[in-house]
């Protein structure tokens, strides 16, 4: 996206107009998709310059930055500035109304559900409603208590609403009223969701500009001004900075070291992330960093390092102390599929023209001219069988993350004690990546409790991860490949794709539409694609839709084992 000189005008006019000061420096802007002046946003910022000590509100926003819950400071920021401006505003200028139910609306139209899935995020969708006049929806009273708190009045000057955010930050989360960012408490950790985009095909060919970023309200253009001090970054300073490159280094610091050389990471890119995918990145890792990469690392993904091997330690604990338990359902599950292996495993009769003659099919050679008429015995082979399994690693999994840990760990033993081959990832999507993490590998039978390592952050494009798993899938010499997929099966990412003629967020109808194409792709190479499903009811016409009959739903995820090993044991029983 290129933003024209006029556009850029038009958005420092809107600014100056609501401002009522044409002497202001609109040193930040805003901006929609297509490059268009946002009308709202400016007049907002404009009502913000009126109103408010600018400086002062960037101040206390730059104490959000590296925060553990930069995220959410920043989403409720916006949310607290909006409403009192809008108030400011509304008795003035009767279109205010109008624009701001415009934009609700809009909010509302292409809303994420994965967002909806963070505190936050709910939060954001009942003030989005709120400005609709209606109810804000919101089930939780204290989620209620909090977004009537921060509908901040906008009678208060600058410094009392500072305080007023600040205190309610406070009282709701970690943040520490009138400390720098590097002072801030670290209890939690959650990634910051909107700051960052894969940018899309259309803004590819015309390059966003360097100061140009995608930020919770859209597109942000940063203009420094003119004499401005070069020491301490101003709002959104750093984040407009963030290149491509950066960006990789940043999900590499977090995520892992490639798994794949360069040449075959690139090949891959080309082969998956194209048409609905196009403005996506693939990442593969094991997600090992070398000690020495991990002792550089600095603010965000150093905590995040530290908070996945707290994880793995907490995950580990939760298996010692339920390993007999562990152990049986092992035990249970192994004989199971054995049964189902046996065909595999048990020597086979053909047909031939050589071996055992069968004195019953000499006709056959006499009045057919068919010369099997011979048996022979083809020796079984259970590694003629692979198995594929793919756990949904997104923030919905957050609070079960040992859980599904643990019970991958069970299959992944079951199938190892079998002799069968068996790899195991997670993925997510993140900053315009999808990532795929391989725990194990194939052979690699002793590994298993590498499944341990299992994180959970970011979203979901399921359609890229199933049509990335396929093309690896593929490399494989195995006759029967099966594929486990665990999810919620809400597929939701950031980066838009074209559906129905229409630009849009990877959600809702036309990302399962997506999704179920990729699996039919999938499974037209050979592939069995099974699903178990961790969602509620409401969800069953999406999971039949991308799987078909393929699936079974879990209300508890100590279930999934048990659950995911029947589906493998009818797969295994149904011939090719």
């Amino acid at each position: 996206m290129k933003l024209s000189e006029f556009e850029k005008r038009r958005a420092a006019n809107l600014i100056w107009n609501a401002a009522g000061d044409y002497s202001i420096s609109p040193g930040f802007r805003m901006y929609d998709e297509h490059g268009r002046a946002d009308l709202y946003w400016n007049s907002i910022i404009g009502a913000a310059h009126r109103f408010y000590d600018w400086d002062r509100l960037m101040e206390f926003y730059n104490s959000f930055h590296e925060t553990v819950d930069q995220g959410v400071y920043e989403s409720l920021f916006w949310l607290a500035l909006e409403n009192s401006c809008y108030e400011n505003l509304k008795a003035e200028r009767p279109a205010a109304e109008g624009l701001r139910q415009a934009y609700a609306r809009e909010k509302l139209k292409n809303f994420m559900p994965s967002i909806a899935e963070s505190r936050e995020g709910w939060i954001l969708e009942g003030h989005y409603r709120s400005m609709l006049g209606e109810d804000s929806g919101l089930p939780d009273l204290v989620d209620r208590k909090l977004l009537a708190e921060l509908e901040v009045s906008g009678d208060l000057d600058t410094e009392a609403w500072i305080e007023s955010v600040g205190k309610t930050l406070a009282r709701y989360f970690t943040y520490l009223p009138g400390k720098a960012a590097s002072e801030q408490r670290r209890r939690r950790f959650a990634l910051p969701k909107f700051v960052f985009r894969k940018r899309s095909a259309a803004e590819r060919q015309e390059p966003l500009q360097p100061n140009v970023r995608r930020l919770v309200m859209g597109f942000g253009e940063l203009v420094p001004s003119a004499g401005a001090k070069t020491g301490a970054k101003k709002f959104g300073e750093r984040y407009l900075e963030k290149s491509a490159e950066q960006l990789r280094q940043y999900i590499r610091d977090y995520f892992g070291t490639p798994l794949y050389p360069e040449a075959k990471e690139s090949e891959l890119n080309l082969r998956c992330c194209k048409d609905a995918h196009a403005g996506s990145r693939l990442y593969f890792t094991d997600g090992r960093l070398p000690l020495e990469e991990v002792k550089k690392l600095k603010g965000f993904t150093k905590r995040m390092r530290r908070e996945m091997e707290a994880r793995e330690q907490k995950t580990r604990r939760a298996h010692e102390g339920e390993i007999a338990r562990d152990h049986a359902a092992i035990a249970e599950l192994r004989e199971r599929l054995k049964n189902a292996l046996r065909q595999l495993r048990d020597s086979e009769e053909v047909p031939g023209r050589t071996g055992r003659l069968l004195p019953g099919k000499l006709y056959r050679a006499l009045c057919l001219n068919d010369a099997r008429i011979f048996e022979k015995q083809r020796p079984g082979d259970q590694s003629r069988v692979s198995v594929d399994l793919l756990l949904d690693a997104s923030t919905s999994q957050e609070e079960r993350t040992e859980l599904v840990a643990r019970q991958a760990y069970i299959l992944a033993e079951s199938l190892s004690a079998l002799k069968l081959p068996v790899r195991v990832w997670g993925y997510l999507s993140m900053s315009g990546y999808t990532v795929l993490t391989r725990y194990r590998d194939y052979e690699e039978h002793e590994k298993n409790e590498e499944i341990f390592r299992y994180f959970t952050a970011g979203a979901n494009r399921d359609g890229l991860a199933y049509r990335a798993i396929g093309e690896l899938m593929a490399e494989y010499p195995s006759e029967r490949k099966i594929l486990i997929v665990l999810s919620d099966v809400t597929p939701n990412d950031m980066v838009k794709f074209l559906y129905q003629g229409q630009e849009q967020a990877y959600a809702g109808e036309g990302a399962i539409e997506n999704a179920a194409k990729e699996v039919r792709t999938v499974c037209a190479s050979g592939v069995t694609a099974l699903c178990v499903y961790t969602g509620d009811d409401a969800g069953l016409p999406a999971v039949q839709r991308i799987f078909g009959q393929n699936f079974v739903k879990i209300n508890s995820l100590t279930r999934f084992a048990a659950a995911a090993g029947r589906l493998l044991e009818l797969a295994l029983s149904n011939p090719a």
